[in-house]
């Protein structure tokens, strides 16, 4: 845990002092919150997630020919329903890629995906694979600086096991969230 935490955040800190350095257009700060839905952990068929939460921060920047390139960390929680109460959480630091299209207009669809690793947890223990994700949304800019955006998210990270006792799992975890956020540009 501590390892991914300080690898998230040594990330969060390049990317923002490049940001700060650089004081063009191109860089932007990100925050997103939604919902979580049918989280699931494969190689435990009685754990299913309910209906949680999820929030998510990234640093940025744009590139001229449509492309965009973060660093993400994202946190998503969610009660068990089913067999085994409790409650499963995913924390995890990644690099993300996007295309958007119509940048420039007032409703700009993208797509994105991003690798990097995550830490499930699961009634007191936890353990980190490796994760990545899918994204696909619209944003809209409501100024120079300030662009809005709502997005689906799919999320897995593969082979974790965590658990206690019978309620232990041995899989993936999978996550679908709806997220809306704010996207802020630095140094106009």
């Amino acid at each position: 845990m501590k390892s991914l935490t300080l690898a998230a955040v040594a990330a969060a800190i390049t990317f923002t002092a490049g940001a700060a350095s650089a004081q063009d257009a191109n860089w932007y700060v990100q925050g997103n919150a939604g919902a979580s839905f049918e989280s699931k952990l494969d190689g435990a068929p009685d754990r299913k997630g309910d209906t949680g939460w999820a929030v998510s921060a990234a640093t940025g920047r744009e590139f001229s020919n449509n492309l965009r390139a973060e660093a993400e960390i994202a946190y998503l929680s969610a009660d068990n329903k089913g067999a085994t109460p409790g409650k499963t959480s995913a924390l995890g630091g990644f690099v993300n890629g996007y295309y958007d299209f119509n940048r420039g207009g007032q409703f700009q669809p993208f797509v994105g995906a991003g690798v990097g690793l995550a830490q499930v947890k699961s009634r007191g223990n936890d353990d980190t694979g490796f994760a990545y994700q899918f994204k696909a949304g619209v944003a809209h800019p409501f100024n120079d600086r300030l662009t809005g955006e709502v997005a689906y998210r799919y999320l897995a990270v593969t082979d974790v096991k965590a658990g206690a006792g019978v309620s232990r799992f041995d899989g993936d975890y999978r996550s679908n969230t709806v997220t809306v956020g704010l996207r802020y540009k630095l140094g106009l």
